[in-house]
């Protein structure tokens, strides 16, 4: 149990560094704060989001709400999740949306909230 919840832990961290890289890559300036509730059931993991332009906010929230809504495949997941690698010049954030069950996004003023639920 203990081997299975590590690459679970690894796939968390893999999640949280991908969708950091996404907003380094596709915004001009932000500052993000992010906190994960880790459990055996289920994995909460907020991102806050601030972004000063509005036009770069709307396209970030289209953008995120394209990538997480696809299905998670659970009987696919070791293939894709090592996919994710530690190349900073692909954008796999794509493949994060299907390791989450799901997300939700909000939006006020200039803060960004992207919260993703994944569950065992």
């Amino acid at each position: 149990m203990h081997k299975m919840l590590s690459k679970e832990r690894s796939k968390i961290l893999k999640i949280v560094d991908e969708v950091y890289k996404y907003f380094i890559e596709h915004t001009h300036t932000c500052h993000i704060t992010s906190t994960i509730d880790f459990n055996e059931a289920e994995t909460n993991i907020k991102f806050k989001v601030r972004l000063k332009d509005k036009k770069e906010m709307q396209d970030v929230i289209e953008h995120l709400d394209k990538l997480f809504s696809v299905q998670r495949y659970r009987e696919v997941e070791e293939l894709y999740w090592n996919l994710t690698g530690d190349c900073y010049t692909s954008d796999e954030t794509n493949l994060v949306g299907m390791m989450v069950d799901d997300f939700k996004i909000e939006a006020e003023d200039e803060v960004l909230r992207l919260y993703l639920v994944r569950r065992r």
